[in-house]
């Protein structure tokens, strides 16, 4: 699903090559993400046999084909935005792409969307609170270490909380202007 996510995501904006979209995915989720081109060109010959998209030989490149999305997959994208995000390996990064993404969505899903990335960042701070709260019972040199990485996770999801609380109510103000 985030591959998928990822490059019908990245075509809503304009037609891609496999090596742009690898870029892309590269700025978006930060230098160590990469997609290898073993999973991004198959990845566009399914979707271009499922109709999602429509892949281009460029002119003066035989090797290079564009990927444009087509309406079916512009639905596709649509419909891959609206699933919840599961608990999984890939939760950080599914909520990065949605996040990056969701200027293609009515305002009141990038709303929900930013709800549910604030509940996931509660969730988070929750956790890590209760672990950190453990390891104080029982003071060691082993767990003064894992308390600096907890307090590391603590604080990346409460400024990652206050700057999605900050976007939801600058949406609320540009959606006001905009109605």
């Amino acid at each position: 699903m985030m591959n998928e996510l990822f490059i019908l995501s990245a075509l809503m904006a304009q037609p891609q090559s496999g090596y742009q979209l690898r870029q892309s995915m590269t700025a978006a989720l930060g230098h160590h993400r990469k997609i290898s081109f073993g999973v991004i060109y198959p990845l566009f010959e399914r979707l271009a046999q499922g109709g999602f998209i429509t892949l281009v030989q460029v002119d003066d490149d035989k090797k290079t084909k564009l990927a444009a999305i087509t309406p079916a997959g512009v639905a596709r994208f649509k419909a891959l935005m609206a699933e919840p995000i599961p608990d999984c390996a890939h939760t950080a990064d599914l909520y990065q792409i949605k996040l990056i993404a969701m200027q293609y969505l009515p305002v009141t899903q990038q709303q929900a969307l930013l709800k549910a990335y604030i509940t996931e960042q509660d969730t988070t701070i929750l956790h890590t609170q209760q672990f950190m709260d453990r390891l104080q019972q029982s003071p060691s040199t082993d767990h003064w270490y894992v308390l600096q990485k907890q307090r590391l996770r603590l604080k990346q999801a409460q400024v990652a909380k206050k700057w999605a609380q900050d976007f939801q109510r600058n949406l609320k103000e540009v959606d006001r202007f905009d109605n």
